[in-house]
């Protein structure tokens, strides 16, 4: 990858005319070799292929590993290290178990590499500037963004997860063409430039971390006047998965990090992506259940890349949002709620989108004289305040809202059982 580091123009040319019967050669190659590292290293790929009756040095391919997954529970430990790690990443979660990711630096550099060729596909060169917002904490974002600006050798800011406002202000002195950040974050900060009529001229925007309505996607280009580019990357990819090009026709896989599957799909070809890592050594993962609900794109891309393209997210087959706040579960607004007067076990919480602004919106039933919204909406407010500041203070930069609204008692229960977290982020009538 030597020369997707001096030249991602040039390896970009090689990778749109390698023949297709090569790649999935390389793949099923990088496979093998993975599945004998971690049927040697791993305590806990020896004790689950054991278990499986799977001879590692007998599998050729995927097919052979079809009762064989890795989960998130299984992420608590270090039994499936298989080398020395050099630093770790965690999940966002915000309630629930985190987790962790043990890499390599040159896990992380490889990665950074790979990235660079992604900006020679949106034709980001020399005369750009760019800006990374992603938070840097114990993620991958910031982290990954840093390198991939630094492997690029552009120029570019990396400063974490900034108020977008002290953003908007330096659009001028440095002016940035190209950002890097949240969906969140890049709606707050349009919110802003936008009351204060503040427009330069803008290359693109590249974003992911959380799913983003098209509606949300068409206010933000339609301001800047310049494309969204989405991605599909997590803490346990330990990089990017996919990644849209100009024709925003879905994700163009990196399978030659990643062998891709969509599992138990329906009628539609919507399932559950599984991965499996090809080229890491240090934590590698065979069939991760990733819990995301997507589909494979048939047929070629205009933009002449081979690799497949994944549809966009549609959702998950667990109760988790990907949002500003991080992937929140139902425990986490349960905690919010508790104590609050007058209210029971009869709640939901829908994350809608309001103009540019994503809203929490908390649905409690009540009848008679009960609390009023403004009692309810201030425990939320302070309870959030004292037990999660860090998402206190995206409240607070306006990159969200919370609202309160009472339902008629015995309106949320449809079933047998409530649905506590609704995303509704593309309107009630496509909420899951």
């Amino acid at each position: 990858m030597r020369l997707g580091k001096r030249s991602p123009e040039r390896l970009l040319w090689w990778i749109r005319r390698l023949p297709m019967p090569v790649v999935h050669g390389l793949q099923r190659a990088a496979l093998r070799r993975t599945v004998r590292l971690v049927g040697r290293r791993s305590r806990f790929y020896r004790a689950k292929f054991a278990s499986l009756g799977i001879a590692a040095e007998q599998v050729r391919d995927l097919a052979d590993l079809q009762d064989c997954y890795t989960t998130p529970e299984d992420l608590w430990a270090e039994d499936l290290l298989c080398g020395r790690p050099e630093l770790v990443i965690e999940s966002s979660g915000t309630t629930g178990r985190i987790t962790r990711i043990y890499l390599s630096h040159a896990e992380l550099e490889s990665a950074a590499r790979q990235a660079i060729i992604y900006l020679a596909v949106l034709r980001i060169g020399a005369e750009d500037r760019i800006l990374g917002a992603f938070e840097y904490s114990w993620g991958l974002g910031g982290l990954y963004t840093q390198r991939v600006v630094a492997t690029s050798g552009l120029f570019g800011v990396c400063p974490g997860l900034v108020d977008p406002q002290e953003a908007v202000e330096r659009l001028g002195p440095y002016g940035f063409t190209v950002i890097i950040a949240d969906p969140f974050w890049l709606s707050r900060f349009t919110e802003i430039a936008m009351a204060r009529g503040i427009r330069p001229p803008m290359k693109g925007f590249i974003s992911g971390a959380e799913r983003m309505t098209e509606h949300l996607r068409g206010l933000i280009e339609e301001y800047w006047r310049a494309p969204l580019y989405m991605t599909y990357a997590s803490t346990e990819l330990g990089a990017g998965l996919g990644a849209e090009c100009p024709a925003k026709a879905g994700y163009h896989l990196n399978e030659y990090d990643y062998a891709v599957e969509v599992v138990d799909p329906d009628e539609e070809g919507f399932g559950e992506i599984v991965f499996t890592t090809l080229t890491r050594t240090v934590m590698p993962l065979i069939r991760y259940r990733t819990r995301d609900i997507a589909r494979l794109i048939p047929g070629p891309c205009p933009c002449g890349l081979p690799w497949r393209r994944l549809s966009a997210i549609r959702g998950r087959n667990d109760e988790v949002i990907a949002c500003v706040w991080g992937n929140v579960r139902p425990d986490l607004f349960a905690d919010l709620l508790r104590g609050a007067p007058g209210v029971g076990d009869e709640w939901q919480v829908a994350l809608c989108q309001r103009g540019l602004r994503p809203v929490f919106e908390f649905r409690l039933e009540a009848g008679g004289e009960g609390p009023s919204q403004e009692s309810v909406g201030s425990h939320i407010r302070a309870r959030l305040a004292e037990r999660y500041p860090a998402l206190w203070a995206k409240t607070q930069q306006q990159m969200c809202d919370i609202a309160v609204q009472f339902v008629a008692p015995g309106t949320l229960r449809t079933g047998r059982k409530l649905r506590r977290l609704m995303d509704e982020r593309d309107g009630p009538a496509l909420a899951r």
